[in-house]
């Protein structure tokens, strides 16, 4: 496996969304790394456990919980857990 997992949180009832954005809830276990991510959605990352390195726009980044970062469309993203404890993020994503 990659190290990596994501469960998308259900926003839907009955055909109606709840919310005008996705949300997901993922981990990244130690000495793991998220595939690179590109896309037309903005997106935001709310830390809740663990740190790593982010790599937006090729430009390292340390993250840590509680930390909250934004992704600009379609500008590349990617996590890397070098730290001790799996990290546990959410992401919540909508069209501009």
């Amino acid at each position: 496996g990659t190290g990596m997992r994501v469960t998308e949180i259900d926003l839907t009832r009955a055909e109606t969304p709840l919310a005008p954005f996705r949300a997901s809830r993922f981990t990244v276990e130690p000495h793991s790394i998220t595939p690179e991510d590109s896309h037309e959605v903005h997106e935001i990352w709310m830390i809740a456990e663990g740190e790593g390195e982010l790599l937006y726009d090729h430009q390292p980044l340390r993250v840590r919980a509680s930390d909250v970062v934004y992704f600009e469309p379609p500008k590349p993203h990617q996590l890397k857990n070098d730290g001790a404890q799996t990290m546990v993020v959410y992401s919540v994503w909508w069209r501009g």
